[in-house]
């Protein structure tokens, strides 16, 4: 007796380091936890496609939706998401204008580019009866944060105007958020302004040019920054191949509309950022102290990372095409689960789905060894 029940100790005591590589019974991975978030955009194409990858992925409860002062005019890019969100049947979620213009300067993006949005871009997009918060963005997220049971992430695609005014009104807010996930801004890469327009700044990105002392408050905020940069984007560029393996695979409506919104030609800015928020893995980040260019001619908006302080944000520098595609379509096509099955265990270089085999397999080695050895003692 004293040999058997020595003989399950043992049998315990080796199983242990396998113990967690079995799934947990929630289904969701101990890194992929629900995540409580609050879109702030600016209701471009790349915004609306990162808007149905964020309300189709499994480990994401979207609050609500902000539009800031961008690419789309407020009132137009407010139309288009409610109406994507009435065709998912998701009109539960509020939507909100945001400030018209930026804080202090003049910026905006250039006029036809916005004018596009009154027509969704030439994109078939859904109408809506659907009437937008009566709230503006920066108070819908001051109560969508204070009456959260649990800590929320904000994510910006656009520019940080609303964001900004929301942390200045109510600082108190800062406790609940666990950290502000941002496209823009640029760090080994030139800026974008200047290469797609006549304005002579080629040092800035887009986002934190159109309103530079915005993204100043946010920097300064001291909370945690995801930057997600020219750098990383302009790794990811939009081809006609990922779009043509879209299409032989799209099933969900948020595919068939990522169908309708997804154009061949520059990067999946925003795209990469939600894509990073779920999945670091798919860029390499750094650490950088940045500060926020804001009256120094024709680079307000630059996102300067200097050695004077401590460091305020994680930065995407580089991003993998292959792994960004796999988990982009994967996900917004409903092929993935939560823990998605792209990535390997840094233990064992196997997918997750296998390691419980291999923890079983394992197992039973060891049972049958210490059994063999007890028989023999015999």
């Amino acid at each position: 007796m004293k040999k058997e029940r020595s003989l399950l100790i043992i049998v315990a005591l080796l199983m242990i380091p396998f113990g967690g590589l079995f799934p947990t019974s929630n289904g969701i991975s101990s890194d992929q936890d629900e995540i409580k978030l609050i879109l702030d955009m600016d209701a471009a194409p790349d915004d609306l496609a990162a808007m149905l990858y964020l309300l189709k992925h499994p480990a994401i409860s979207v609050l609500g939706v902000g539009v800031s002062c961008g690419v789309a005019y407020v009132d137009a890019g407010v139309d288009m998401a409610l109406g994507i969100l009435e065709h998912l049947g998701k009109s539960y979620i509020p939507v909100a204008a945001g400030k018209e213009t930026p804080l202090i300067v003049e910026h905006a993006f250039p006029t036809p580019w916005r004018e596009g949005s009154y027509n969704s871009y030439g994109f078939n997009l859904p109408t809506t009866t659907l009437q937008p918060s009566s709230m503006n963005a920066s108070e819908l997220i001051i109560s969508l944060v204070e009456n959260s049971e649990s800590n929320v992430t904000l994510i910006a695609t656009g520019p940080l105007t609303n964001i900004a005014i929301a942390l200045e009104t109510e600082p108190s807010i800062k406790s609940k958020i666990d950290r502000i996930h941002l496209m823009g801004g640029a760090i080994y890469a030139p800026g974008n302004v200047g290469l797609e327009s006549d304005i002579p700044n080629y040092v800035a990105e887009w986002n934190i040019w159109v309103d530079p002392h915005a993204a100043d408050i946010v920097f300064k905020s001291g909370l945690l920054i995801s930057m997600v940069s020219l750098d990383a984007t302009n790794q990811v560029p939009r081809t006609q191949s990922f779009l043509d393996r879209l299409e032989s695979v799209m099933e969900t409506p948020e595919a068939l509309l990522l169908y309708e919104i997804t154009t061949p030609t520059l990067y999946f800015w925003d795209q990469l950022a939600v894509v990073s928020l779920t999945n670091p893995e798919v860029a390499t980040w750094e650490e950088h102290c940045i500060e926020i260019v804001l009256d120094l001619e024709n680079q307000e908006g630059k996102t300067n990372s200097t050695n004077t302080g401590l460091s305020n944000a994680d930065v995407a520098v580089s991003a993998d095409a292959s792994i960004f595609e796999d988990l982009f379509i994967g996900y917004i096509n409903g092929d993935l689960p939560p823990s998605d099955t792209t990535t390997t265990s840094t233990l064992t270089g196997l997918p997750p789905e296998l390691l419980p085999l291999l923890a079983v397999g394992v197992g039973a080695v060891v049972v049958a060894a210490v059994a063999v050895s007890a028989m023999k003692r015999r």
